[in-house]
């Protein structure tokens, strides 16, 4: 279905199964009623980074009066930033409150980052994860974990303590069937100690066009695999959610009994779905990867732009073997496509961790500069 004037397509892909969610934040945006506009137009979560952050703070001064505030109890510009940010997302969590009531737990939901430092530290991360949930004392919160082989346990043990989780930074199949697995463990523990099984949720974000960008440099001008592995990948990977999640046990899925007692699935959220390629539609990671039970991240120009050209249809579960023959056929035009997810998992944490330095400079630079005195 192509959009038009007249057509909604957030609320049309929601009918779907698909959610669209926010991924941005910024102070300017929550006084001036543009997140609560977004949400009344249909998108129902949030997603914030130290990327995201870094740029809300330098991009204006809406900060300026809070970082000198906290600036004055705070004694580093970590603990500074944490003041700011949860101001932020508690707010953002109670505009989708209604959303997460409505629809009965099932979305709503803001994403908050641990330090991305704590990448490949276990037990930091799930200390880190249970102090801001504690702070933040909000239903509607997901701690963000990175789906590293550290990670994967503090995701089981999170939610086996009822603390919804976003699993970022996955490439690969083998760490999106990780993720899920220990969420599963999770949610096993979380029922057998007497939690309420509907009251913890998490999704599994796994990125695209960052595939696209690294696969894509290493083909061939002329391969026809170009601008589709991002794509293709993704519908592997929805296809082993299907699989894993199973309501049927005749599947074998160990997702059956805990669904029976009211249990949630995690759900695939596409991550990176900006179009990098001008060459491309910028609704290309719309368009071709809606399903039931998923999650699309966008900023606010891309939800913009798929308002106006986005094509609703259910198209993740389309032409899935024909990718698993394009991921096949990466090796033919020598592409080592493993050696690619590896590379981009490491390329992620760095990423994350360099734009934390840059932020916490950011705040340490506009909370030491010199007062000027007057008179």
């Amino acid at each position: 279905m192509q959009s038009d004037n007249n057509t909604n397509t957030i609320k049309a892909a929601a009918e779907l199964g698909q959610a669209i969610w926010l991924d941005e934040i910024s102070r300017p945006m929550l006084d001036s009623g543009i997140i609560q506009e977004l949400v009344d137009s249909g998108v129902r979560g949030i997603t914030t980074n130290p990327t995201i952050f870094d740029s809300a703070i330098a991009d204006s001064d809406a900060y300026d009066a809070k970082l000198a505030a906290a600036a004055e109890v705070a004694d580093s510009p970590e603990a500074i930033f944490e003041q700011i940010a949860i101001d932020d997302v508690k707010e953002a969590a109670d505009i989708l409150r209604p959303v997460y009531d409505t629809l009965n737990r099932r979305d709503g939901f803001v994403s908050i980052e641990v330090n991305p430092h704590l990448a490949n530290d276990t037990d930091a991360t799930i200390s880190e994860a249970r102090r801001i949930w504690s702070s933040l004392k909000r239903p509607n919160i997901m701690i963000k974990v990175p789906g590293t082989e550290a990670g994967v346990p503090a995701i089981t043990t999170l939610i086996s303590e009822g603390i919804n989780v976003n699993v970022t930074l996955l490439f690969s199949i083998d760490a999106y069937r990780a993720a899920a697995n220990a969420y599963l463990d999770g949610l096993t523990q979380f029922v057998k100690s007497g939690g309420e099984p509907g009251s913890v949720s998490s999704v599994a974000s796994f990125f695209v066009s960052r595939v696209d960008t690294l696969v894509d440099s290493l083909l061939p001008e002329a391969s026809e695999l170009r601008g589709k592995i991002g794509i293709a990948n993704a519908k592997l990977a929805y296809r082993e959610y299907q699989q894993l999640f199973a309501r049927d046990l005749g599947d074998g899925s160990r997702f059956f009994s805990l669904n029976t007692v009211g249990a949630l699935p995690q759900r695939p959220l596409w991550a990176s779905t900006s179009v990098k390629n001008p060459e491309w539609s910028p609704t290309l990671y719309f368009d071709n990867l809606i399903g039931d039970e998923t999650v699309n991240t966008l900023p606010s120009g891309s939800i913009a732009e798929v308002q106006a050209n986005g094509i609703v249809g259910q198209t993740v579960t389309r032409c899935v073997d024909e990718a698993s023959q394009q991921l096949a056929a990466l090796s033919d035009e020598g592409v080592d496509f493993r050696a690619v997810t590896d590379q981009l998992l490491e390329e992620g944490i760095q990423k994350f961790a360099d734009s934390w330095d840059a932020l916490m400079s950011r705040i340490e630079s506009k909370t030491s500069e010199p007062v000027v005195a007057v008179g």
